[in-house]
């Protein structure tokens, strides 16, 4: 049997990644729960550590126990323009691995997106985006191209980061066609297994994770790129636009 602290721990990290509490929110004190019947002082004390050690809270004296703010979710676009101008994808606070590649048969949806039949080859690249400070997945981002370009450019097919420009840098430079638009689309729905394995959680969580796609067209019409990528529960997207 696990112990008491650890149950209450992982009650209320579901209630952190569920939305129930929010960035900013204050825990309840250690002795209002106590006297709730959670547990001893220790018990809920020995929970909030975990919590903290997990990147979940924060704990200061004045404050009390606050719900952490988490790195924030960038979609697809988001990334391939922060490359371009930085020279990484990375946002402030976050760090990638667990690179991949490889050519596969389209599923139906990515089928879709890119123009193709079911089943046509593409190339798959896909990458997990953590919070450098406590390694949490923040997202699972993957990139579906037309096998043709891997090709053509043999370096996309490796399984690891780019040391060239962006996946869209070299594909628009090689075929002389620059992007030309952008589709975006954001959505929420209900974690599923792959979905909780892709994100390191526990596999029965029920929680929303949201979904980020991007269709990447260039000026002769063709879809160069379908981005994928799925925000681990309780992180959200933000952007901030100046006013002229």
């Amino acid at each position: 049997m696990p112990p008491k602290w650890k149950d209450l721990a992982e009650e209320i990290a579901a209630k952190i990644n569920s939305g129930e509490y929010r960035p900013g929110d204050r825990l309840p004190k250690i002795e209002e729960l106590a006297r709730a019947g959670r547990g001893s002082k220790t018990t809920v004390h020995a929970a909030y550590r975990a919590l903290e050690r997990e990147g979940l809270v924060a704990t200061s004296r004045g404050h009390g126990t606050v719900v952490r703010e988490r790195t924030p979710l960038s979609t697809g676009a988001e990334r391939e323009q922060r490359s371009r101008i930085t020279g990484s994808s990375w946002r402030d606070g976050e760090l990638s691995d667990s690179h991949t590649a490889g050519v596969v048969a389209a599923p139906a949806d990515v089928a879709e997106a890119l123009g193709l039949n079911r089943g046509d080859l593409v190339l798959r690249r896909s990458r997990t985006y953590r919070d450098a400070q406590t390694g949490d997945v923040i997202s699972y981002s993957t990139s579906w191209i037309p096998a043709s370009f891997a090709d053509a450019l043999p370096e996309l097919a490796m399984g690891r980061r780019l040391a060239s420009g962006t996946t869209i840098d070299l594909i628009t430079n090689h075929t002389g066609r620059p992007v030309a638009r952008r589709i975006s689309a954001i959505w929420a729905r209900l974690t599923t297994p792959s979905d909780a394995a892709l994100l390191e959680i526990a596999e029965d969580t029920r929680a929303a994770v949201v979904v980020m796609t991007v269709r990447i067209i260039d000026a002769g019409g063709v879809t160069i790129e379908y981005g994928v990528d799925v925000g681990g529960p309780g992180r959200r997207w933000t952007r901030e636009e100046a006013v002229a």
